[in-house]
């Protein structure tokens, strides 16, 4: 009875455990979808609240989730201008990724390392871990190679390693022509003009940002042609075209200022004002120019604010963290308990199982050797009597002649001693029954006596557990002592 409550307890707490896995598992994709809607909208301290909340609920085996978990947090932080700790919780992402072996997550980890880099001016890094993830990229995923090819010549470009970043420029072009990707190919060509122009061909980078202008019209790619606009700009004030650098400008100035693009509206009316000689445009240029940095000191101080609420909640989620792993190995600890304690209750059971049947067994065994020998003792005393009667026959001759006849006497001698007659058992057995006592009493298994019979061995066993029944006995030596006392065997 306390053997069951203990399986029905430890059942209990094992179901109590995956329960609560579950429940956990539900708490992180609440947390993790609340976090990606928070992202899109822009509101990063709130998705870097949900992650870091989320983190004491994954499962230590469950390395996917921690993955995920960190390259949220690392995103997040990089949008934020927090490098350090985007560097921080990238490289966990990373490690974590390495665990698993995905060649694909390991490259699109590796990309936001040089992108988190590259922002700190760590260029050498950054170009580093670009290499990297251009040799993770899967084979055949032809799109994921243009994208990191692109971001290398980036690096590359601000290294002055322009060569290098034209050869990979002109790879991804290549790659995204094959594929037909035209959406992709205007903003390579935008890159490919940009590099031209930095390596000072100006000639070549002016036909090819010509073509990129027109497949991003094409296209309609308003923030990328406002990028091309502007090394438009650049490279006609290189050339000395400045009726054509103040058009493309002027269009930068226009489009920025219709999808809300500050810094190219900026950059426009910096060339704008240069070009014309404009003491408005110059003023407007300042006026934008100090909007823009009292929003930059405005997000420095409301990062600080962040940083320090998100340092408190740090403690916070690490107090809850240490409180589950208690909780978890108190249950861990409890379990352990129970399992001794029904272990221990189960040997025990074994344990007096075992003497009972010992003490069984010594019970027939004292019956079968001890109550043979009991009776030998007690015909001793008639043979002593015997003699002492011989004896008094020798010396009374007369009236033990007169009583006894020598036949009688002849009889006497050659009649032997009677043994004790074996007990009859009290319960009949049948012929096939005794068949199989006789066989295990000569020590056959029940496979040697099935195939001595020719039945099969779950039949010998169902006849030696009639046969138990029977007579009462609850192993096979046991059986064996009955089977000697009854008669059944000889020894």
């Amino acid at each position: 009875m306390i053997a069951k409550r203990c399986i029905v307890i430890i059942a209990l707490i094992f179901s109590e455990l995956s329960w609560v896995t579950a429940a956990n598992i539900k708490k992180c994709e609440e947390l993790f979808d609340k976090y990606e809607e928070c992202y899109y909208k822009g509101d990063y301290p709130g998705s870097i609240s949900y992650l870091e909340q989320l983190l004491p609920y994954i499962h230590p085996d469950s390395i996917f989730w921690y993955s995920d978990t960190y390259n949220g947090l690392a995103y997040a932080y990089f949008r934020m201008g927090r490098f350090e700790k985007a560097v921080d919780y990238e490289q966990k992402a990373l490690d974590c990724d390495y665990q698993i072996g995905d060649s694909a997550r390991i490259s699109s980890s590796l990309t936001l390392m040089a992108s988190i880099l590259a922002h700190q001016r760590l260029y050498a890094d950054a170009e580093h871990y670009m290499r990297s993830a251009v040799d993770y990229v899967p084979a055949g995923n032809t799109l994921m190679l243009a994208s990191r090819y692109s971001i290398l010549s980036e690096i590359l470009s601000t290294q002055d390693k322009n060569d290098e970043a034209i050869h990979y420029i002109l790879q991804s072009y290549r790659l995204d022509s094959i594929d037909n990707r035209t959406d992709k190919m205007g903003v390579r060509l935008s890159q490919l003009g940009a590099a031209y122009m930095q390596n000072g061909e100006h000639q070549k980078a002016d036909v090819i940002l010509e073509q990129a202008s027109e497949k991003l019209r094409a296209l309609d790619n308003k923030p990328s042609l406002c990028i091309n606009l502007i090394a438009q700009t650049k490279n006609y004030i290189a050339l000395g075209r400045k009726a054509e650098a103040e058009k493309t400008a002027a269009e930068c100035l226009q489009l920025s200022g219709q999808i809300g693009q500050r810094k190219n509206k900026l950059d426009a009316l910096r060339h704008l004002a240069t070009l014309r000689n404009s003491p408005q445009l110059y003023q407007q240029t300042l006026a934008l120019s100090d909007s823009l940095y009292n929003e930059q000191i405005s997000q420095q101080v409301a990062d600080f604010e962040v940083r320090y609420a998100t340092a408190e909640k740090e403690r916070e989620i690490a107090q809850q963290q240490v409180t589950i792993e208690r909780q978890q190995n108190a249950l861990i600890v409890l379990v352990v308990v129970l399992t001794a304690i029904f272990i221990a209750l189960v040997l025990v059971f074994i344990i007096r199982r075992m003497r009972r049947d010992i003490e069984h067994t010594e019970k027939m065994a004292r019956e079968l050797f001890v109550g043979v020998p009991a009776e030998k003792t007690t015909s001793e005393p008639e043979q002593t009597a015997d003699i002492s009667d011989s004896k008094g026959a020798v010396e009374g001759q007369s009236s033990v002649t007169n009583a006894i006849s020598p036949e009688d006497t002849r009889e006497a001698d050659v009649m032997p001693t009677e043994k004790p007659e074996p007990e009859q058992p009290a319960v009949q057995l049948s012929p096939r029954e005794i068949e199989i006592v006789r066989a295990c009493c000569q020590g056959k298994l029940s496979k040697e006596i099935a195939d001595e019979f020719g039945i099969s061995k779950k039949t010998v066993d169902n006849h030696k557990s009639a046969i138990y029944q029977k007579l009462g006995v609850c192993n096979n030596t046991e059986l064996i002592l009955y089977a000697v006392k009854h008669g059944i065997v000889k020894l």
